[in-house]
């Protein structure tokens, strides 16, 4: 293993010489001409798709192979111009037929990114998302369905990276660990709890100019397959334990379902279920980064764990007392097998640790001392109280306090088993689900990042709460509390992620990062009930 840095990423083309004389000669603008006329038909397809600039030719037509000296320049201009205005997540959602083509136009278009001696972040992921697919159109259909080495992603990757190297770099050696937990997930939702996508975006983000070391676009090359692959694979999953779960259901006369914590009814119609399912798509059309699309994901996930609800599904390492079925779902029916949990929370300690008391969550941007005042831990002859109705402010929004005291008190009353890696809470009909890092906020020991994640839980229950209502009531009010509330927190949040970032701390990182994209998804949903 070793930590090497390459300063060269790319051997520079002829175009990028000069004469002695300082002025290019035929050869360098032939040069440059032809590698134009190889990326203009993505860029025009980019510019069309996204109506981002007029192109300079009709569709379909290319750049003339003899241009006049007005063109060359005029349409060089034009790349340029192109060139930082694309964005990743655009490319990715060009037709196949146009983005792949092509090798020598996806090649050329990755050289040219290389090349540019001032790259950006948006640069950055548009390299990463090039090299992986140009990976993908390269690789034989035997190795793109085995297991991948360096080696091999290093042999694809030559003709576009010349100086591709296989060689292990010790601060890519994360890359290895997320891949050996990816391998061992069953669902998206093991993908999303362990954080494993955002580790790996934390590394690249971190990366600075070590990520254009040929090695390590090998490295990250590798891992983006391999990623991609297990997402499909776990997506299909998902999606068939859904439509399994709505056929028991239906074979046993069950016709609807409590899906609220899916965003549907608490009477969802079974069709109307599998409609949802088999009309999901992939959230290409926005930013992966973007709350919205990790919010498309986690509905699938809810939508799954309410069926299994109502199929009173057992999940791994809980009682071996059969759990109770839904409401909804009164008859005898077989459980669907769920997917193994790979982010248990702590063990519940046989005395329940103290109920944090951090002060309630406030909307400022800058990070606050934190002076917990725990009260005494609960013995273990209290008997568990069952969840109360959280009082209102005078705004109609519910109170923070008392929502923070009732998420504990539920968790409390009914601590995660180990291998349940999310757990539900119920606060005015609404249905608000934690994770276990955000679970282990409220029952396990305290701290900054502890009190960080329960605010951030409970921004996120009171949005739920008073988006809730608004759709039922048609409530204003308490929907505007509760949103200037969580704006303001998002702020401070974003403030503390970037602090951990700072301090090398990966782990709080992810999951207040996780957190604070969940909260900004009901952000945006309570944005737009309110337009």
């Amino acid at each position: 293993m070793t930590t090497k840095i390459s300063n060269t990423t790319l051997t520079p083309p002829a175009h990028a010489e000069a004469s002695v004389a300082g002025e290019a000669g035929p050869a360098v603008f032939a040069a440059q001409w032809a590698e134009a006329r190889l990326v203009y038909p993505l860029y025009a397809a980019l510019a069309s798709q996204f109506h981002l600039l007029p192109a300079p030719y009709p569709e379909g037509t290319l750049p003339p192979a003899r241009p006049t000296r007005a063109a060359f320049e005029r349409d060089l201009q034009w790349l340029d111009a192109m060139e930082g205005k694309v964005l990743a997540y655009q490319i990715r959602q060009l037709p196949p037929e146009v983005l792949n083509a092509s090798e020598e136009s996806l090649r050329a278009l990755i050289r040219r990114l290389l090349r540019k001696p001032d790259k950006t972040n948006p640069d950055r992921d548009k390299i990463d998302l090039l090299l992986v697919q140009y990976f993908a159109l390269c690789g034989s259909e035997e190795l793109l369905h085995k297991e991948i080495t360096l080696e091999d992603a290093a042999r694809v990757l030559r003709p576009v990276l010349t100086e591709a190297d296989a060689t292990p770099l010790e601060w890519c050696q994360p890359l290895e660990q997320i891949i050996e937990k990816v391998g061992r997930c069953q669902s998206l939702r093991d993908l999303m709890e362990d954080g494993l996508l955002e580790q790996g975006r934390l590394l690249k983000e971190s990366a600075g100019c070590m990520f254009y070391d040929p090695a390590a676009l090998v490295a990250f090359c590798r891992f983006n397959f391999v990623l991609r692959r297990a997402f499909i694979r776990m997506l299909h999953a998902d999606l068939s334990a859904i439509r399994a779960a709505i056929d028991t259901l239906e074979a046993n006369g069950v016709k609807t379902v409590d899906c609220r914590r899916g965003g549907f009814s608490a009477a969802e119609a079974t069709p109307q279920l599998r409609h949802f399912c088999e009309n999901w798509r992939q959230p290409f059309q926005k930013d992966y980064t973007q709350s919205s699309v990790a919010r498309a994901f986690e509905q699938l996930l809810a939508v799954r764990a309410d069926l299994e609800d109502a199929l009173g599904v057992k999940h791994p390492a809980e009682s071996d007392v059969p759990a109770p079925p839904s409401e909804k779902s009164q008859s005898a029916v077989a459980p669907v097998p769920a997917a193994p949990e790979h982010a248990p929370a702590p063990e519940a300690a046989s005395v329940p640790p103290a109920r944090p008391e951090g002060p309630a969550p406030r909307a400022t941007a800058e990070p606050r001392e934190s002076h917990p005042h725990p009260a005494p831990a609960a013995s273990k002859q209290d008997s568990p109280k069952p969840p109360v109705e959280v009082p209102v402010a005078e705004s109609g929004a519910m109170d923070a306090g008392k929502c923070l005291e009732t998420i504990w008190e539920q968790l409390i009353a009914a601590p995660p088993s180990r291998g349940r890696s999310m757990s539900t809470v119920i606060l005015q009909d609404t249905k608000v689900l934690l994770s276990s890092w955000e679970v282990a906020a409220f029952v396990g020991e305290g701290g900054q990042e502890a009190e960080d994640l329960r605010r951030a839980v409970v921004s996120r229950a009171l949005l739920a709460v008073a988006c809730d209502r608004r759709k039922r009531s048609g409530e204003e009010k308490p929907l505007a509390a509760a949103l200037e509330l969580a704006q303001g927190e998002v702020s401070y949040f974003q403030g503390r992620i970037e602090q951990a970032k700072r301090a090398k701390n990966t782990e709080a990182a992810v999951n207040l990062g996780i957190s604070t994209k969940r909260l900004l998804s009901f952000v945006e949903e309570a944005e737009k009930l309110r337009s």
